[in-house]
């Protein structure tokens, strides 16, 4: 039977009224220094569901004081912030829209500036490529976390899962791609430990691997989202030499904690691999059978037929989510999309 992307989707106990999802962005738009979101960012994700989002996945949100990368990110690390992230989760809710938080250490990508005189720390001191965005400075060479503060950030993740369900969301994700702190432990051009978190692949998933194993005693299980990716937003030359080793290795990892959704990101949705005959998502799908989200710069007109052709379940929006905060209903009456702007987007919170 071929779905709509306009149907209900459950994932356990969870119902989603729709197959759209507002795919995760950072908006830097938190006070700086409590980290504390605000009417507006209510009123920005409210604008969102009151149109039909399905889900929301939330900007990064930090789960300690050393995980963010650059100004105004929000927090989820204490009772402020709580009380805080309260108001944003009774306003999707009063539209019937789920939201998970999306759970965010930058770990290397940051700058003593940002963490007000503390290194960015890493699996390795390896520095990234690139400038820390808004500071416009070199990203730092980071410090190397030791084993106790590797065990210490485990926990902050259950603790900051913890309070994102305290805070009303449905559930979180955990953010593992893009080159941030999880996908540094697993890169091996980033990790080059001799302990029991570095050398082999499955010696690099083991940050991931516990910290699912915490996040799932504070969570429900059909209620945690995994984002994976093979890009490195500091660097764009980086490709998995060995896709389908990967890919395996993860879902195995997922599978073994019987997590439901996987969120693999994708530059633009269906590019090949280099070093595989399959897109990301193909890959994913080939070794996932459970809920699979697709993103990656997805024309409108495409999410439909990613859905009815089963390459997916879920079809994450960003930028259009931000030009267009009727989204849905636009798609569902066939009506014109306007294309994300930059210049015409002064706050970015409409």
């Amino acid at each position: 039977m071929t779905c709509s992307i306009f149907s209900k989707y459950k994932i356990g106990n969870l119902t989603l009224d729709n197959r759209i999802v507002m795919a995760p962005m950072t908006r830097g738009f938190a006070d700086n220094e409590t980290g504390e979101v605000n009417y507006l960012i209510a009123d920005y994700y409210g604008k969102r569901a009151r149109y039909g989002a399905g889900l929301i996945i939330t900007e990064g949100v930090a789960i300690n004081k050393l995980a963010k990368g650059t100004y105004g990110i929000p927090g989820i690390y204490t009772h402020r912030q709580i009380l805080s992230w309260k108001k944003v989760t009774r306003e999707v809710h009063q539209y019937k829209t789920k939201i998970f938080a999306q759970l965010w250490h930058v770990g290397r990508v940051s700058h003593q500036e940002i963490l007000k005189g503390n290194a960015p720390v890493a699996p390795s001191p390896i520095g990234a490529n690139g400038h820390v965005h808004r500071l416009r400075k070199p990203f730092q060479a980071p410090r190397a976390l030791n084993n106790m503060e590797i065990y210490q950030i485990i926990a902050d993740y259950k603790d900051a899962a913890k309070n994102a369900m305290e805070a009303g969301f449905d559930g979180v994700e955990i953010h593992a791609a893009h080159g941030y702190l999880i996908d540094q432990f697993i890169n091996e051009k980033t990790n080059d430990r001799q302990d029991e978190f570095g050398g082999s692949l499955q010696n690099r998933l083991r940050f991931l691997d516990l910290i699912i194993k915490e996040v799932k005693k504070v969570v429900p299980k059909n209620r945690i989202s995994i984002r994976i990716s093979e890009k490195k937003d500091d660097d764009k030359d980086y490709v998995w030499e060995h896709p389908e080793e990967m890919v395996c290795a993860i879902t195995g990892i997922l599978s073994k904690h019987q997590l439901k959704i996987v969120h693999p990101s994708a530059e633009n949705y269906g590019d090949m691999l280099q070093h595989n005959q399959k897109s990301l998502h193909e890959l994913f799908r080939q070794y996932w059978d459970k809920t699979l989200i697709a993103v990656g710069n997805i024309a409108p007109e495409k999410g439909a037929s990613i859905i009815g052709g089963n390459q997916a379940d879920l079809v994450a929006f960003g930028q259009l989510f931000i030009a267009n905060p009727d989204l849905v209903v636009r798609l569902k009456a066939n009506q014109e999309i306007f294309p994300y702007q930059t210049k015409n987007l002064h706050t970015c919170l409409i």
